[in-house]
């Protein structure tokens, strides 16, 4: 949460900043995914000034947008439905979308920050997002995927983004943000989750370093074992053994980049009894040795997120 108000503190005197990325001859990699713009605006109602888009008449063809209030309030029609936008409130649209967005006559100011992206990797986010989560959303402000949005663009605003390289880069990263928060973060505190789905996972999350079964996990949320095989599986994507073990590997791999402690004291902390065994765990989910994963960190950089074959998205930090 200090982190989301220092980033809002470097934003506060800033009315319209918009930064558009257009690179001469930019590589096969940005057709996949890149920045098309980035920027925040604080808009009022003055002088009887306003602010509107419509986004079927848009002249930026095939971008993918993604909007964020900060304060003041907006407004979005989406298919006929009318939705507030208020502090905390976001949006992903594609363009063109049968969608406008303004600022409401209800409303005297509408400050926000936005990212619009364009290749096919992002389309494929958003269409995934749309068809599984819908349009609009509330994330609150210390959430990942809204800290990764003000620390890009204050990198943008502060000439670190300046290649098409760079802004490839920062397109795959913020995408891959997006999929951590909706496909795992968004189902901790997802209204949708169910209470027992929910204190599930609270169980595995407090009792990694044991060896927990799923017998054990059932009886403490009172279900079947093989019920909650199920529903945990329809609800968080993964059974809760799977689940257990991809939060597991994630705890091993930032101890390993960020602490000296032996691959053995690491095994023994989050619950492996066998040391042996989870190196083979560790090489199968990232496909190298915890000793040669180590090795291989770049003091100078550091990976949030990992994309695995076996558990997806395997958070690093």
């Amino acid at each position: 949460m200090q982190e989301g108000k220092k980033l809002l503190l470097q934003l506060d005197e800033e009315i319209k900043n918009s930064y558009g990325f257009r690179f001469q001859n930019p590589p096969s990699l940005a057709k996949i995914a890149t920045i098309h713009a980035i920027g925040t605006e604080l808009r009022l109602r003055t002088n009887g000034s306003t602010y509107y888009w419509d986004c079927s008449l848009r002249p930026d063809i095939e971008t993918f947008i993604f909007q964020y209030t900060l304060e003041g309030q907006g407004e979005i029609k989406l298919k006929e439905k009318i939705y507030r936008l208020l502090p905390g409130d976001a949006f992903i649209i594609s363009v063109p979308e049968e969608c406008e967005y303004y600022l409401p006559l209800s409303s005297n100011e509408w400050k926000f920050i936005y990212i619009t992206l364009e290749g096919e990797q992002a389309k494929k986010c958003w269409e995934h997002i749309n068809s599984q989560h819908g349009y609009v959303f509330n994330i609150p402000i210390e959430r990942r995927l809204v800290q990764r949005l003000l620390s890009t663009y204050i990198k943008v605003r502060d000439g670190r983004i300046s290649s098409s390289y760079q802004a490839s880069s920062a397109a795959f990263e913020f995408l891959n943000y997006c999929y951590q928060h909706f496909e795992i973060d968004h189902a901790t505190y997802d209204p949708k989750i169910s209470p027992d789905i929910a204190k599930a996972v609270e169980f595995i999350k407090k009792n990694h370093h044991l060896a927990v079964n799923l017998t054990e996990i059932a009886e403490h949320v009172e279900l079947s074992s093989t019920y909650l095989n199920k529903k945990f599986k329809q609800e968080i994507g993964l059974p809760p053994l799977n689940y257990l073990n991809k939060y597991r590997i994630e705890k091993s791999a930032y101890l390993l980049q960020h602490t000296e402690k032996t691959v053995k004291d690491i095994s023994f902390e989050l619950g492996f009894s066998d040391p042996n065994y989870f190196c083979k765990a560790f090489r199968k989910a990232i496909g190298v040795s915890p000793n040669a994963f180590r090795k291989n960190q770049d003091s100078s950089y550091s990976y949030d997120f990992l994309i695995t074959d076996q558990h997806g998205i395997i958070e690093l930090d």
